[in-house]
């Protein structure tokens, strides 16, 4: 083969190499944009996945505060500082 028409050759499969990797490297649905958004969808999963575990602990408390009056009171004893009928209060001063 004749080096002209060689070097044409390779000119030419440069031409389309480059062309290919400028159409779909960047741009919005490029390998770039491909590739952040599949991280993006990695990170929402998960995040996806930790509220779905706290709402099951949201409702699990809830049907608590609905049906059990011994959680009821530890909830606001704990919550609001308040005491039960027979109760005993100690108070620890620090020294100083």
């Amino acid at each position: 083969m004749d080096v002209g028409i060689k070097h044409i050759l390779m000119l030419g499969l440069s031409m389309m190499v480059v062309l290919t990797l400028v159409f779909t490297v960047p741009g919005e649905k490029g390998l770039l944009q491909t590739i952040k958004l599949k991280k993006e969808l990695a990170v929402l999963r998960t995040q996806n996945l930790q509220m779905k575990k706290e709402n099951q602990m949201l409702a699990q408390e809830a049907g608590l505060l609905k049906e059990s009056l011994p959680y009821i009171e530890h909830v606001i004893t704990r919550e609001m500082n308040m005491v039960r009928p027979g109760d005993t209060i100690v108070i620890i001063k620090k020294k100083k």
